[in-house]
């Protein structure tokens, strides 16, 4: 029971080891495409941009298009009230003793293979907990992966739109509204966009406007993007040729993205094929001969 609890101690924290790796990866990632921009002045930290929170959970939260006061406190109440459930139920199908049948039911399937199963029905207790905590958690980070996707499927035709435009002789002002009035307000790029839109109506200078608008996306291509409108702003940089510059690359990105995709997929095959396929290929094949074997060698299935 202490090994199977120990275990299971370990892959969760070898879980959240990686996973913050990797988000702390991505949003270093993010910074220095930002700071890269800057040209005079001091470096802006991350946790002084205006309108995002600068506590770390508050942030996540925010990333992920949860914006509402007391969006903190509502994930730590779920998460605490979901960890109290799943210790309940836990504690209640410890305390019914169902463990011990099922522990004792593989411990007597033939040849020692329930063995293997033992630790995963004894560690029930603390795996339930630790699920229904994860619930809040999963769930976000879900809604953080939608909203990126829905960015970057949008931001690749904003910038072909802003590009057009500009080469059309347009300033950058009256090309956002123009992307505005066919984006709207439904979508994530377009509340972006009209969020960095009042600011710079409000007085608010244009390049710490586009910093906050990297930094409410935290994308990297939305940082790419916001640093080289910030170096054509502040060099006098062409914008038609930076905004295309930055459709081209993004255009192959996405190309790219597409192409590893289709390259993956037969891997991604593979699963279906071993879980769904196979099992019943080899009960249909060697069920009838395995069953043989074991009624000539152990006597299964015998009657006295």
């Amino acid at each position: 029971m202490e090994t199977a609890i120990w275990t299971c101690l370990g892959i969760g924290a070898a879980v959240a080891f990686v996973l913050a790796f990797r988000q702390r990866a991505q949003r270093i990632l993010s910074q220095q495409r930002l700071s890269s921009a800057r040209l005079a002045g001091d470096r802006m930290s991350p946790t002084t941009a205006a309108g995002v929170p600068t506590g770390r959970v508050a942030a996540w939260l925010y990333l992920a298009g949860y914006r509402r006061p007391g969006a903190v406190v509502r994930f730590w109440i779920q998460t605490v009230s979901l960890a109290l459930v799943g210790a309940a139920i836990g504690a209640g199908v410890q305390l019914s003793g169902q463990l011990d049948s099922i522990c004792a039911i593989l411990a007597g399937i033939p040849g020692r293979v329930g063995y293997l199963f033992i630790p995963v029905v004894a560690a029930v207790p603390i795996i339930l907990p630790l699920a229904c905590a994860a619930v809040p958690t999963t769930r976000v980070r879900r809604a953080r992966r939608r909203r990126v996707a829905s960015l970057l499927r949008d931001l690749y035709p904003a910038l072909e739109l802003f590009a057009s435009l500009a080469q059309a002789g347009l300033a950058f002002d009256a090309a956002l509204g123009r992307v505005l009035a066919t984006f709207g307000m439904e979508r994530p790029l377009g509340r972006e966009l009209m969020i960095f839109q009042t600011e710079v109506l409000s007085g608010a200078d244009r390049s710490s406007c586009f910093r906050r608008l990297a930094r409410r996306v935290e994308s990297p291509q939305m940082s790419s993007f916001t640093s080289a409108l910030i170096r054509a702003h502040e060099v006098g940089i062409g914008l038609a040729s930076t905004l295309r510059k930055q459709a081209d690359d993004l255009r192959g990105e996405l190309r790219e993205r597409a192409l590893a995709r289709a390259q993956s997929l037969p891997a991604q095959l593979v699963f279906p094929l071993v879980i769904c396929f196979l099992p019943g290929i080899f009960v249909m094949s060697l069920g009838p001969a395995f069953y043989g074997f074991l009624v000539d060698t152990a006597g299964f299935g015998s009657t006295r």
